[in-house]
């Protein structure tokens, strides 16, 4: 037996570094040519590193290992780099083909943005869903709040996986923006198309609940002065509209977190501005629906509550739910997100802020008004002083603060299919028209009358 020498074993070192790293650069090759589109600029991904993967690319297009769009033929080091890619992919895909802008969000800023679609009209019917459900709604409220905030960390898990086929031609092709993709990939085009109108039918429908709550908020605080004397119900839908107009124009989501902190802001002030009339003595309720002694209008000497009621249980579930509508805007959150690990930890922070202040917005309206709570907590209150007067108009600001956000997906799916379709570049000012256009068109369809 012949013994190998140190330099024999040098050699065959160095021979495995050389063939690990002939594997690694052909892995590479195929997740940079996964990740960048052939007719794409190089060096607005990644610079020389990029150019230089792609020159690999290049020289492997021949290998049948590595055919166009088959993942499956990647070696396990190859599809750890390209799910190593994923978030790269995402800020590459999402400037080109969906039509996002560079300036992605933060975590605090997401945080806001997320807050900001929880917290919102579903607060002001709690105190009334409790009346339909007795103390019991408080463990419905728990659960359901436990239940979406699962739910919503799924999306984002499922978000990271790395499909294997081609979603879309071009930049992230590989990549999962939302519930349309999810459904292409588990029921084909047909679940794709079914998703898709469901999902934009729900979003939209939020769009008019906003329109149609500011429109008669707005008549209820205006009407009586002399400058709006003659206006229907119709003009203030309109007005409606154009107040939400210039929110909506704004396609960056990180432009967008500053309204929504002023939504998480008048959500804060309106539970605070209702905790300050039960615990102000003098401050007395509405007397049209709160009626002594069953109502009393006060933390101090609380209403009279039950227990548990059970004849308005789907009513009751349906006004609970309304306060998770924002669930279905987390994937577009998500892709608008700096950090994208970060997201599950913001999901728990929303859902802990969220979740606090239903709870106690509820267990305050309840004790306030008791089986006299009516469907919005601000038809409890007194109009003749000025704390309610405040809480009224926070109602008011509230809904500009929220409709962009829930118009957002709509918008950039619409606006990232016409620019794939048409060739159309996102960097110039035709795109730009052409955005103010759609969202244009998309505040216009919502109901003025």
């Amino acid at each position: 037996m012949v013994s190998s020498s140190p330099m024999d074993e040098s050699v065959s070192r160095a021979q495995e570094r050389l063939s690990t790293s002939h594997q690694r650069d052909r892995s590479l090759s195929y997740a940079s040519r996964v990740t960048i589109s052939t007719s794409g600029d190089l060096e607005s991904v990644g610079g020389a590193a990029a150019r230089r993967a792609g020159e690999r690319a290049e020289s492997i297009r021949n290998l049948d290992d590595f055919e166009e769009g088959n993942p499956r033929g990647l070696t396990d080091e190859g599809r750890g780099l390209l799910h190593d890619h994923d978030s790269s992919r995402s800020v590459l895909s999402r400037d080109e083909a969906m039509g996002y802008q560079e300036n992605l969000s933060s975590f605090g800023q997401t945080l806001f943005n997320s807050c900001n679609m929880l917290m919102g009209v579903g607060l002001l019917s709690l105190p009334y869903a409790m009346r339909l459900a007795g103390w019991f709604g408080v463990l419905v409220l728990l659960f359901f709040s436990l239940l979406t905030c699962y739910t919503a960390k799924l999306l984002g898990k499922i978000q990271e996986y790395v499909p294997p086929k081609k979603l879309r031609e071009g930049p992230g092709a590989y990549t999962i923006y939302g519930f349309h993709d999810m459904g292409e990939l588990v029921f084909g085009e047909y679940g794709k198309l079914f998703i898709s109108v469901i999902f934009i039918l729900e979003t939209f429908g939020y769009c008019c609940v906003y329109l149609i709550i500011e429109g008669e908020n707005l008549q209820h605080q205006l009407s009586y002065h002399a400058a709006f004397q003659g206006w229907g119900k119709a003009e203030f839908m309109s007005m409606s509209a154009l107040v939400f107009l210039p929110t909506c124009l704004l396609r960056n989501l990180s432009w967008l977190s500053y309204f929504s902190a002023l939504g998480v802001f008048s959500s804060l002030c309106l539970l605070l501005g209702v905790l300050s009339t039960g615990l102000i003595p003098n401050v007395p309720p509405n007397p049209d629906f709160c009626v002594r002694p069953t109502c009393t209008g006060s933390l101090s000497q609380p209403s009279v509550t039950d227990r548990v009621h059970m004849g308005h249980t789907l009513e009751m579930l349906g006004l609970i739910l309304v306060g998770f509508s924002g669930h279905a805007v987390f994937p577009t959150l998500r892709n608008d997100m700096q950090d994208k690990s970060q997201y599950g930890k913001m999901v728990n922070v929303t859902y802990a802020i969220s979740c606090s202040a239903y709870i106690v917005m509820a267990c305050v309206g309840y004790l306030m008004f008791g089986n006299s709570a009516q469907s919005e907590i601000t038809l409890n209150l007194s109009t003749k002083n000025v704390v309610s007067q405040v809480i009224i108009w926070i109602v008011i600001v509230n809904p500009v603060t929220k409709f962009a956000l829930d118009l957002a997906p709509i918008a950039l799916g619409i606006e990232g299919y016409l620019a794939l379709s048409f060739g159309i570049s996102q960097r110039g000012t035709f795109f730009v028209l052409l955005s103010c256009i759609v969202r244009t068109f998309l505040v216009s369809l919502n109901p003025k009358s």
